[in-house]
């Protein structure tokens, strides 16, 4: 008898847990926007980054690369002039067309834009995780 009311409560619970997921799964763009028009301007970089640059060196070690970006001309909308990043596998890494690209594909002598986790650390130099990478044509 006890097993019983164990099942229909466990059956309960799963349908009310999926209906509960299912209903979660909202539009993320605002009120009057396309979502053509919202992925366009998420594949380009803010204005306002932590490191703007040329990427001069790369280093592999287990599954994560720690690239170092040089700014050779400074910039008021970059917070460092030289970064150490750190790219995990679980950064995001958008391409030059917008679509996003492998950890693989990051090469010497391209230029990217970077958003570090917390704003990175350091004074003159930022060593920080990439949060988000953008490789940019030009600046």
């Amino acid at each position: 008898m006890k097993t019983k009311h164990i099942q229909k409560g466990i059956i309960t619970l799963s349908l009310l847990v999926l209906l509960g997921l299912g209903a979660c799964q909202t539009s993320t763009a605002p009120a009057g926007t396309s979502g053509r028009a919202t992925r366009a301007t998420n594949n380009v970089a803010p204005q306002r980054v932590d490191i703007r640059g040329s990427i001069v060196a790369s280093r592999y070690n287990e599954g994560q690369v720690v690239l170092e970006v040089e700014n050779f001309s400074p910039s008021p909308n970059s917070r460092y002039n030289r970064a150490y990043v750190l790219v995990v596998p679980t950064a995001q890494i958008i391409g030059a067309d917008g679509q996003t690209i492998s950890l693989s594909e990051l090469g010497q002598g391209q230029n990217v834009s970077v958003l570090l986790r917390g704003g990175g650390r350091g004074n003159f130099v930022g060593i920080g995780v990439a949060r988000k990478l953008w490789v940019e044509n030009d600046f």
